[in-house]
């Protein structure tokens, strides 16, 4: 059974924006760098969440999880691929800039983050 621990949740989640920052500065070609951090940012939250509906099912931490999902990581993801060969920062949806997706992203990044973090403060 799936049974990913809120501690290993942060570790992944902190762990996986220090991966992304050496991926951007190594990689060459930005666009598969950013189909790298992409899948990584729609893969963590999926695991997550099976994790959640198997286990433990914070109300809370599911929230945030598919908000971020729904509403950050795969709109992003996909604005990238369907937009391939553009530049990130001149493309839009529904009147926002992507740059403006990216951001407010970075921000639920967070609030993920923090809700991983004090249900694993929580739990001990």
């Amino acid at each position: 059974m799936l049974n990913i621990k809120y501690r290993n949740q942060v570790i992944l989640l902190v762990g996986w924006i220090l991966i992304v920052i050496v991926l951007f500065r190594l990689v060459t070609d930005k666009q598969m760098a950013s189909l790298f951090a992409g899948a990584g940012f729609i893969i963590l939250p999926i695991l997550f969440l099976l994790s959640e509906f198997k286990g433990r099912r914070s109300k809370v931490h599911i929230a945030t999880l598919a908000f971020f999902l729904v509403f950050s990581a795969l709109p992003i993801f996909l604005l990238r691929i369907f937009n391939w060969g553009t530049e990130f920062n001149s493309i839009y949806f529904l009147g926002f800039s992507a740059e403006f997706l990216h951001r407010t992203s970075n921000i639920i990044y967070l609030i993920v983050l923090s809700s991983a973090t004090y249900h694993w403060r929580a739990k001990q």
